[in-house]
């Protein structure tokens, strides 16, 4: 797949992510989905989900290598560390 269709999708998973997360600190963590029957949980669990697999496909692609991606991850951690 092109990297740049992998991208955009990537971008639209995480606008999925930052949609059920507003739903989520509005609704509650339990709140059912009237029009699903999920729980804001479970629609959270599974758009990360999707971002996680989009993620791994962009990896594929070439664009990112595994160690990029796992060096940034560590820092992000230890900032988190740091100010939390």
């Amino acid at each position: 797949m092109e990297q740049n269709l992998l991208l955009e999708i990537l971008a639209e998973e995480c606008a999925e992510v930052i949609q059920i997360k507003s739903k989520t600190v509005r609704f509650g963590m339990y709140n059912l989905n009237p029009i699903t029957g999920k729980s804001n949980r479970e629609l959270l669990v599974q758009e990360i989900g999707d971002v996680m697999a989009m993620i791994r496909l962009v990896q594929e692609s070439g664009l990112f290598t595994k160690d990029e991606l796992e060096g940034c991850v560590e820092k992000k951690l230890k900032k988190i560390e740091r100010w939390s």
